[in-house]
């Protein structure tokens, strides 16, 4: 009878034993997906808000009468976070002398509606020394930017 008794208290720890690491391995199975889900929602409202952050950032510059639209600070800004943004787009743009993207970037800068067509031809003109293929893309964007801003608000200071 005895062994039958330490048999017993074997197979019962065991199995409580077992059954804690299951109720460990179904707990982790179950949060997982969760887990999961939480950390890509997260990544994906990062991601979200900075796509919106310059969107925003680009519409507040562009809207007629926006607070902070008359500051050069500001307006210099967002110049910049629409070239870095937008860098391959104006880089296309460029080259041809024109697009939405150009015309864009002429605004942000302060460029007059009737100076577009010289503001293109000047940008145009510039792309060898904007976009050498030994001047990284950071050196380039700021070229863009000194060069836009030199044409329009820059040029009233």
């Amino acid at each position: 009878m005895r062994s039958i008794h330490w048999q017993s208290l074997v197979c019962a720890g065991i199995l409580l034993s077992t059954a804690g690491c299951a109720t460990n391995a179904t707990t982790e199975l179950t949060e997982a997906p969760f887990v999961a889900t939480t950390d890509l929602t997260g990544g994906t409202t990062t991601a979200a808000a900075d796509i919106t952050g310059a969107v925003t950032d680009f519409t507040s510059s562009t809207t007629p009468g926006a607070v902070g639209s008359q500051n050069p600070v500001w307006a210099k800004k967002r110049l910049q976070n629409f070239t870095k943004a937008s860098y391959d787009n104006l880089r296309s743009d460029i080259s041809r002398g024109h697009g939405e993207y150009l015309v864009s970037l002429a605004t942000l800068a302060g460029i007059p509606t009737v100076q577009f067509p010289q503001f293109q031809s000047l940008m145009q003109d510039s792309y060898g020394t904007m976009f050498d293929d030994v001047v990284p893309a950071q050196e380039s964007t700021r070229e863009i930017v000194d060069i836009a801003w030199a044409a329009g608000y820059g040029r009233v200071q």
